[in-house]
């Protein structure tokens, strides 16, 4: 049997200082994205800005994650990175469609990116860290 020293080579454990610094960028880039689309909408010159349903349809899923990721699940995590996917391919599209509301966009796409590129790393070292660990269910008979 390897001594707890071994075990703890074996199955690192992932810095709480990198989880904590990933959702904290995450959990801030959420309500800077519903502020960048805020602005837009009532700043914005473009026919294309975000209004009405629209413009709730867009913020909804940042006020509904909110909670979510401040209690740390997992899951909220995981579907802010999927949010952040939507709001980068829009942002994306709609900054080379009309070039009047281009900055607004382009801070909507470095947003997103930082978001998402965040909750990837956060979600690739917690599922290492799930892997490494050994389950209870396989005991060793002796």
């Amino acid at each position: 049997m390897p001594s707890p020293r071994t075990r703890s080579r074996l199955n690192p454990q992932p810095p709480a200082r990198l989880i904590v610094g990933l959702r904290a960028l995450i959990i801030g880039v959420q309500p800077l994205i519903l502020l960048a689309y805020l602005g837009l909408a009532h700043w914005g010159e473009a026919i294309n800005r975000p209004q009405g349903l629209w413009l709730l349809a867009l913020l909804l899923p940042l006020i509904v994650l909110t909670p979510p990721l401040w209690r740390g699940h997992y899951a909220a995590f995981v579907w802010a990175a999927l949010f952040d996917l939507f709001y980068l391919m829009l942002a994306v599209t709609d900054a080379f469609s009309s070039p009047v509301d281009r900055p607004w966009q382009l801070a909507i796409v470095c947003l997103a990116t930082v978001g998402f590129v965040a909750a990837w790393i956060q979600g690739i070292v917690l599922r290492r860290a799930a892997r490494a660990k050994p389950h209870g269910r396989h005991r060793a008979s002796g």
